[in-house]
């Protein structure tokens, strides 16, 4: 049942209880485990990714054949591509906009200053096919990828019990310019991407999620890949006044969970018949949905209805819990708008679903957990560049900063750096 919480004593609890849901007691037992897979195959590269008898998967069959991802189109219906199709326009127009550009300031002094941008060699992508969405984890790590001109997208998939990678993952991968796709699964697909194996070439950017082992495996293999932020959960938070439509945000609740069991939705409103409404159409919405015994255990465990004493007490609460996703199902949602601070995707107005933003580009399940999003964010073009900054400075330029540069330097306790200045800055140069 979804709870309604009235009683301000409760919320922050509740709130943190959510917050710390995921993993937390997992972590250490799994923590070894993962990292004896991790050294296993960076030191004995293939040999190090299969138990004994393991007849799926072999050094031999890990990489899908052309023939396979050309079969691939044949098994999905033709609505189903025309749909990934016209969603990969829709996401590369979006992602295009988040390109940075490269930029040069020619100053005084002959003076150059400049940043660039870098895409990484190869990218490896991995895409669990028995969590939720997985076409739109593809489309929303491999499209970035490909605007950000990375030269070689890998994707790596764990095998089905009949060892094949489900084929709606190979067309979307086929669509949006992946270059290989192997068969692998859990924190060994980490490691091999990671380190390199006679088979699996090494990366230098890993994204995706999966189950704790992958989230693991992701935090012990970076510095010596990049890699997006690591994802324990998703939360959504739904901030509603009276004006707002009980069977709407029943359906974004169960939209959210059902795509992920271990994400929260948080339902903040004013109103308190429209909580009880909500309560209501969800328990209705139930009876009729195909996840409906895990949506449900899903809802009773890490989803909440908060009756606030006001809209400012709920904008609050919003910056507090700094959630990833937020919608404003408001009567005038644009004027909270500038005042929510840490979201990462924001939904204005009744007829903007989170699901708009699932398929069209805020990043979809690839994102950070509930607080990250203050210093972190999902995927994205600039995940896979490397920023470079450019710097000229002329000897009339370098001279007329000198004195100030050299005093720095030896505050700081740094007589070589105050030497490399002063050096430069002589009137005759004395080598």
């Amino acid at each position: 049942m979804l709870r309604i919480i009235t009683q301000s004593a409760e919320i922050d609890t509740e709130l943190q209880r959510i917050r710390d849901r995921p993993y937390r007691d997992e972590i250490q037992a799994k923590e070894v485990a993962v990292g004896e897979i991790l050294d296993r195959i960076k030191h004995q590269g293939d040999q190090g990714l299969f138990e004994p008898f393991d007849t799926l998967t072999t050094p031999t069959n890990l990489k899908v054949s052309g023939s396979d991802l050309d079969a691939a189109y044949q098994k999905i219906p033709k609505e189903l591509l025309d749909a990934i199709q016209t969603v990969t326009q829709k996401l590369e127009s979006f992602y295009q906009q988040q390109l940075p550009k490269p930029w040069v300031k020619f100053e005084d002094d002959d003076v150059v200053v400049g940043k660039r941008y870098t895409p990484v060699k190869r990218a490896g992508i991995y895409v669990p096919w028995d969590q939720g969405s997985p076409i739109s984890r593809v489309l929303m790590q491999t499209l970035p990828a490909k605007i950000a001109k990375v030269p070689e997208i890998i994707l790596v998939s764990p095998p089905d019990e009949t060892g094949k990678v489900p084929p709606d993952i190979l067309v979307a991968a086929q669509v949006t310019g992946v270059n290989q796709v192997y068969r692998l699964g859990g924190a060994k697909a980490i490691a091999a991407l990671a380190y390199g194996t006679e088979t699996i070439p090494k990366v230098e950017a890993i994204t995706g999620t999966g189950g704790l082992d992958v989230i693991l495996a992701k935090r012990m293999v970076y510095g010596t890949v990049t890699t997006d932020t690591p994802v324990d959960a998703s939360e959504l938070l739904i901030m509603a006044d009276e004006t707002a439509n009980p069977s709407y945000i029943a359906a974004d609740l169960l939209a959210q969970v059902e795509q992920d069991p271990s994400s929260a939705v948080i339902i903040l409103t004013t109103d308190l018949t429209v909580a009880q409404h909500i309560q209501t159409k969800v328990q209705e919405k139930l009876q009729d949905n195909a996840h409906g015994i895990l949506c449900e255990k899903a809802i009773a465990h890490y989803s909440l209805i908060i009756v606030v004493e006001s809209l400012e007490q709920a904008i609050n609460l919003t910056n507090q819990f700094a959630p990833y996703y937020v919608m404003l199902t408001l009567g005038e949602p644009w004027d909270v708008v500038e005042k929510i601070r840490t979201v990462g995707s924001l939904f204005i107005g009744s007829t903007t679903p989170k699901t708009i933003g699932d398929y069209l580009g805020n990043g979809g399940v690839i994102l950070p957990p509930s607080g990250l999003i203050r210093y972190a964010s999902s995927v994205r073009v600039e995940t896979f560049l490397k920023p470079s900054h450019l710097m000229e400075y002329s000897s009339a330029a370098l001279k007329k900063l000198a004195h100030a540069l050299e005093i720095l330097a030896l505050a700081e306790g740094l007589p070589g750096s105050a030497d490399a200045i002063s050096l430069r800055s002589l009137e005759r140069e004395d080598y």
